[in-house]
């Protein structure tokens, strides 16, 4: 029987987030890990950020890192659906390959959510890739369908 521990992030696991982040990018753009990810810039988002404005959790299977969830945070003026403000930003939601369709993404997930609910978040919003995408519905997450515009800056 397999030994599965969910835990959240913390510093010591700064190296770990890095490489999953990596390993999500490369999968999902198909291109090689060294073209998808810059990992002197992300380790340090993760160093100054990490369980502030952004919790990660994951699970262990085994003693080996399975599956993993980000959330990002933010605070807008509040409106009618989200008096609150807070959001949350789902974010790299990975599984490795060998351990998908256990439940372990749905688990990582209910447990990111309560710990940013903890924080005073009240909305979450994500985007979904298609194989993902019955996991988030299946826990209640809707489609809203409203366009996103984006500006790039030249910071040089």
């Amino acid at each position: 029987m397999q030994s599965i521990e969910y835990k959240q992030a913390t510093e010591q696991d700064i190296d770990m987030l890095t490489k999953m982040r990596g390993l999500f990018a490369s999968e999902l753009s198909g291109k090689p890990l060294e073209e998808v990810i810059m990992f002197d810039t992300v380790k340090a988002f993760f160093a100054e950020e990490l369980n502030k404005s952004y919790i990660c959790w994951y699970a262990l299977v085994d003693g080996e890192v399975a599956s993993i969830a980000g959330v990002s945070l933010r605070r807008v003026p509040g409106n009618i659906r989200n008096p609150s403000g807070r959001w949350g930003y789902i974010m790299n939601v990975h599984t490795m390959p060998q351990h998908r369709r256990k439940g372990l993404s749905k688990q990582v997930l209910q447990r990111l959510i309560q710990a940013a609910r903890d924080m005073g978040v009240t909305a979450f919003e994500l985007h979904a890739t298609p194989e993902g995408e019955p996991v988030y519905v299946n826990m209640g997450f809707i489609e809203h369908n409203e366009p996103t515009y984006r500006l790039f800056t030249d910071n040089k």
